[in-house]
């Protein structure tokens, strides 16, 4: 019984350490290094006025969610390594729920 308690809890965190490894070879070491972190991103996003309610590192790019001066809630996307605002792009998924005729 030990033995098999043991073998599944093994399994599990090598299961765990290959999810983990497998989503960290999507970016590069030179991309993890240049990359500006959350906090400097929020403080900046702070000055210019916004109040931060969420960020998150997606596929490259910092997706943020915030509220404006006005109060309207606005989404953005940011470039990881300068900060700058990216076009916005549909996320994958939505496009796969789509019906195409």
């Amino acid at each position: 019984m030990t033995r098999t308690i043991l073998f599944s809890a093994s399994l599990a965190t090598a299961l765990g350490l290959f999810a983990l490894g497998a989503s960290a070879q999507d970016q590069t070491p030179a991309q993890i290094q240049n990359r500006i972190s959350i906090a400097q991103i929020a403080t900046m996003l702070e000055d210019q006025g916004y109040t931060v309610l969420e960020i998150e590192l997606e596929r490259g790019r910092y997706d943020v969610e915030m509220i404006d001066a006005n109060g309207m809630r606005v989404e953005a996307y940011l470039d990881a390594a300068t900060g700058a605002v990216l076009p916005y792009r549909e996320d994958d998924d939505d496009r796969n729920d789509r019906d195409y005729d």
